[in-house]
């Protein structure tokens, strides 16, 4: 599992109550992961409170219980992982561009940046 820092993050869970089947498991299922799940003054929002490990677990227990529009959120409000594009095309030489954009989520451009960079064109 990756190495995540102890920042503390915020959902912001849009309508809900409407959304889910039993509100106290929700919260049951934040209390177990040392999060905190609390509404937004007296809208029908709530907001889910936790550090990014803390979060990527509950998103993992949620996809196994199907609720994928919470764990989408939660991902959605993590930061994104860095790399080298240059770096993954040096180990895989083989690589193609639209490999390398399917499994990083990189540009085009980025992509033959990249190859270039590795080649020793730029």
């Amino acid at each position: 599992m990756p190495n995540y820092t102890s920042k503390m993050l915020s959902i912001k869970l849009n309508n809900f109550l409407h959304r889910i089947d039993c509100k106290a498991t929700m919260i049951e299922l934040a209390t177990q992961h040392c999060c905190s799940l609390k509404r937004i003054r007296r809208s029908k929002n709530w907001l889910l409170m936790g550090s990014q490990s803390q979060l990527v677990e509950i998103s993992d227990k949620l996809r196994q219980e199907k609720a994928l529009w919470i764990a989408e959120a939660i991902d959605k409000a993590l930061p994104k992982p860095t790399f080298s594009l240059t770096l993954i095309m040096k180990s895989n030489p083989a690589m193609t561009v639209n490999r390398l954009m399917a499994e990083t989520g990189c540009t085009l451009i980025e992509a033959r940046g990249a190859i270039d960079t590795a080649e020793g064109f730029i």
